[in-house]
């Protein structure tokens, strides 16, 4: 074995040609509309991760509220009893208040662990309950006298980190949906303090959180699995559902309901007694989402996705021409990865490992191009990437639902559509990254100690394994480089080696022999995803990566890694894809550009 990392040159700057934005998102979801001194109304929405924006419901025109310096992520809104909107935001989390003057009042910091949280609660005596991560911390602001506090962590459970839902009931009690790990429904005086957990066995051993809504009665109920209570401050009482109590005041402009601004930037009303909707143009400038994917060469084409939300699209190989795929893909988060098979595209998308099929050739018809898999792989959320298989079924590894540990290897049957799910075949690890063993049968499995999101590992260190696609097991697990707790991204070289990935470190392991014959120090600190591209480029069959703002290739014949080049926007890559003539395709935040390697 040979250790050490052989570098051929330093990299140069690469000569990079800028494509173009592939999503530009026009809509804009209004979630509540407040009034102007001046007269007239304000409806507001959210610029995921920017800020707010602020449509003037008479002229259309726009102004936002960037949030970006406090490091935004999500935002909770609420309108006060003086017409005054308050919204909490930030790392960490702070509330605001915006007045109908156009004044913008920072409030205060709370608590300064919480990093994320899903919405909002305003109960009935106008305060403001926030439910957060990752110290499961619930926050709350007094919209009439704009004071602000932290009622702490709710929890002693560290596995517990989120606070998915709040609801209040009207004699003021407070109820706080607390996960993913398992459930857990806590119960607050927010006058005494006083808290208690009253979800019962077994449902506190259910993953996720409780469903929790006000209802119209004023009293809060919950839902876990499939039963439905009423809660009190000290227990749960099963029960019929009562429908949620909802503000019909909450987005109407007089006495016109603001739906949302559509894809065209139009504000939309909701339709009034016989007549339809009515518009008014804005000027909103739309949101560009960050490209997320890149992958899939068909037809002179690569396709590629995006992160909030997931929307494919399409970059031509010669021309460059960027084009949005609309209704490929409805209704996911982001797109992982995309596979090209001879039937069509197979896409992988978070959250729920959502799979969907479609073939760009055939015309789109509802229910049968494209096609959403009724099959859900249960307790995992992230399909990293996918991967032909020696038996050409399709693959790929999972990272396991929030708050749980032990990821999934997951076969589609091409033709079929079939899914077959092995669980936790791997005990407490995810599997992130999968690469086939040609000839072999045989698949090469990267696994890492972490799981879903706030799950705390069990196990210092990851293994790397080789599943047996005919005999359905694992014949074989390994550590190619000891002490590691994530090994990254694994490609098959043409001289039959797997050319890995472990954090700071890349190695070569034969499979034949299950011997590790080579281990080397990566010149990067921070490797962009999906760390290698998915084919091998040049006449020498390179596996070229991306880290920092370098782009390097490994030669598992020599055991070289070269520095091929380097430019600032890579710093900014998540997706990358190199053609076999060594043509770099990249997303850089919400750009896509390309390069040509030197690869001589």
């Amino acid at each position: 074995m040979t250790a050490g990392l052989i570098t051929a040159c330093a990299g140069a700057d690469l000569e990079v040609e800028k494509l173009g934005v592939p999503v530009q998102i026009r809509e804009l979801g209004i979630h509540v509309v407040t009034r102007k001194a001046s007269g007239g109304h304000i409806a507001w929405g959210w610029r995921k991760q920017e800020g707010l924006v602020g449509v003037d419901v008479a002229t259309g025109k726009t102004f936002e509220l960037d949030m970006r310096k406090f490091r935004a992520v999500n935002v909770a809104l609420a309108r006060g009893p003086e017409g005054d909107l308050f919204f909490y935001v930030g790392t960490p989390g702070r509330f605001f208040k915006y007045t109908p003057q156009g004044e913008l009042v920072e409030l205060g910091t709370p608590d300064k662990t919480p990093a994320y949280w899903i919405g909002g609660h305003q109960s009935k005596n106008d305060i403001l309950y926030v439910g957060t991560y990752p110290e499961a911390t619930l926050v709350a602001c007094d919209l009439k006298t704009g004071e602000s506090r932290s009622y702490g962590r709710l929890t002693k459970d560290m596995r517990e980190k989120y606070i998915i839902r709040v609801a209040a009931a009207d004699d003021g009690t407070v109820y706080s949906g607390v996960g993913l790990h398992h459930q857990e429904l806590w119960a607050l005086n927010p006058k005494t303090g006083e808290k208690r957990q009253i979800l019962p066995e077994p449902m506190t051993s259910i993953q996720g959180s409780p469903r929790l809504w006000t209802g119209k009665d004023g009293h809060v109920y919950g839902k876990t699995g499939k039963t439905t209570y009423r809660c009190t401050p000290t227990s749960i009482e099963e029960c019929k559902p009562v429908a949620e109590r909802r503000d019909p005041t909450l987005k109407m402009a007089g006495n016109r309901k603001i739906n949302s601004v559509d894809d065209q930037g139009r504000l939309q009303f909701a339709p009034s007694g016989s007549a339809g909707p009515s518009y008014v143009q804005t000027d909103y400038r739309g949101r560009e989402p960050r490209v997320y994917c890149l992958g899939g060469e068909r037809g002179g084409k690569l396709y590629g996705g995006t992160l909030f939300p997931g929307r494919p699209f399409t970059v031509d190989l010669k021309s460059g021409e960027l084009t949005e795929m609309r209704g490929a893909v409805p209704q996911v988060i982001q797109i992982y990865d995309i596979m090209n098979h001879p039937n069509g595209l197979f896409f992988a998308s978070y959250m729920g490992c959502i799979l969907d099929f479609l073939n760009p050739e055939a015309p789109r018809e509802n229910k049968v191009n494209p096609i959403r898999f009724k099959t859900r792989i249960p307790g995992h959320e992230r399909p990293n990437q996918w991967e032909l298989g020696p038996d050409g079924k399709l693959y790929f590894g999972t990272v396991p639902a929030k708050g749980r540990l032990g990821g999934a290897l997951v076969q589609v049957d091409p033709d079929t559509r079939k899914v077959k799910v092995w669980d936790k075949i791997m005990p407490d690890l995810s599997i992130p990254y999968l690469a086939s063993v040609s000839g072999a049968g045989l698949i090469f499995g990267c696994t890492s100690v972490g799981g879903g999101s706030s799950a705390i590992p069990t196990k210092e260190e990851a293994e790397t394994f080789l599943w047996d696609t005919g005999a359905e097991k694992v014949v074989w697990t390994g550590k190619p480089v000891p002490g590691t707790r994530s090994y990254g991204r694994a490609i098959s070289a043409a001289n039959g080696m797997i050319v890995g990935l472990a954090e700071q470190s890349w190695y070569l392991f034969d499979p034949e022999t299950k011997e590790t014959v080579h281990r080397g120090r990566l010149p990067v600190k921070r490797l962009r995803f999906p760390q290698l591209s998915d084919g091998l480029v040049g006449p020498k069959g390179w596996v070229v990566g991306i880290g920092d703002d370098k782009v390097f290739a490994i030669d598992a014949q020599t055991r070289e890694l070269r520095i091929l080049g380097e430019h600032k926007t890579l710093n900014g890559v998540h997706g990358f894809h190199v053609t076999a003539d060594g043509t770099l395709f990249y997303g850089s935040h919400e750009t896509v550009y390309r390069c040509h390697l030197p690869l001589d």
